[in-house]
């Protein structure tokens, strides 16, 4: 019964993507008042964690096209969250970082995902979370995910028509 399941429920993928549905969905209305949607805040995490990395390497590590990031970091930088800098290695490339608001705004993203965190784990002890979270990140390895990116960047590369098509 390696792929089955025992309690004859609903297969393991469904589930799956009926929380992950469910999450998406409900840390999308949490970004509302922020004026952000998921990718905005996931580039953002990614600059708070890589400060000063150029633009053609975070759209490399997020799968992402450059033309397609450039659009969403000038939104960024339009909101004062984000600042361009010309790169001390390469002149002709920008360097990203945070602003000091784009500081705060990454720490009210956390404090939403914290929330978001608690209640989907709600019902469910300490150590099922981190048994839950274990298995997740074990099967997102299995799958080739890379950790803390999420796949959905690697769509924002393609027309909207061709995603649709999928």
């Amino acid at each position: 019964m390696s792929n089955s399941r025992k309690h004859g429920g609903p297969p393991v993928a469904f589930l799956l993507a009926q929380v992950g549905f469910s999450s998406s969905r409900q840390f999308a209305r949490a970004l509302e008042p922020l004026k952000l949607a998921p990718c905005d805040a996931g580039i953002l995490r990614q600059l708070g964690h890589l400060p000063g990395i150029s633009q053609q390497e975070l759209a490399h590590r997020l799968e992402m096209h450059a033309s397609r990031l450039v659009a969403v970091i000038d939104a960024l930088e339009k909101r004062g969250l984000v600042v361009r800098e010309v790169n001390s290695r390469d002149r002709r490339q920008y360097s990203l970082r945070l602003t000091e608001a784009g500081q705060q705004t990454l720490a009210e993203i956390g404090q939403i995902a914290q929330r978001l965190n608690r209640a989907v784990c709600d019902g469910l002890s300490e150590e099922e979370s981190s048994q839950l979270a274990a298995l997740l990140e074990k099967l997102a390895g299995l799958h080739g995910l890379k950790p803390e990116i999420h796949p959905g960047y690697r769509d924002m590369s393609k027309p909207r028509a061709e995603i649709k098509s999928k």
